[in-house]
């Protein structure tokens, strides 16, 4: 097993090289201590545009490990606080039907509340909540709107959202997005 981790890391440094020629490669590190895998994939469990590394051990246990690369990650009550805390925005990679932005921000606005903005004011706003390890926004009152954040990091989120109502919005299904802080 030892041997074929070898023979992988070798393949992938001299890629690597060959496209990135002038980069600094860092040191190598272990990413699961004590498991012996036999095969492994990169697959999106949870519907958030995150990849999660799914392997099988030698023993033919099936499991998965979060990537947490990207900051702390997984959503609990004080990272929650911490981002319901920290106004801004965030331009979203995905575009919305009826939307005119290709590229709309979402914002954490006042007192708990998240809202997309094309290009001057916010829509879809809704309060925020934590619930299951996940932040969850809904409401139906003005427009429909509802979103399902399951990763943060102090630059980088994830998750679905779901917008209709007035001014020819029209994302009627959860559609997933990442989303970079500005």
């Amino acid at each position: 097993m030892k041997r074929t981790i070898f023979t992988l890391s070798i393949a992938t440094l001299f890629s690597v090289a060959a496209v990135a020629s002038g980069s600094m490669l860092g040191e190598p590190r272990e990413l699961l201590p004590n498991e012996d895998i036999k095969s492994f994939s990169m697959v999106d469990l949870n519907g958030d545009n995150i990849e999660e590394l799914v392997f099988v051990t030698e023993s033919g246990q099936l499991k998965y490990s979060p990537l947490t690369g990207l900051g702390q990650g997984l959503v609990d009550s004080s990272a929650y606080q911490r981002f319901r805390d920290r106004r801004g925005s965030y331009t979203m990679n995905v575009s919305l039907k009826g939307g005119t932005s290709s590229n709309p921000k979402l914002g954490v606005l006042r007192n708990g509340i998240l809202g997309i903005s094309f290009n001057s004011g916010y829509f879809c706003e809704a309060r925020m909540s934590l619930k299951n390890n996940k932040i969850v926004a809904k409401d139906s009152s003005f427009y429909d709107a509802a979103y399902e954040i399951t990763y943060i990091s102090d630059d980088y989120i994830a998750g679905k959202v779901r917008c209709s109502g007035p001014n020819g919005l029209e994302q009627n299904e959860f559609v997933p997005f990442t989303a970079t802080r500005n």
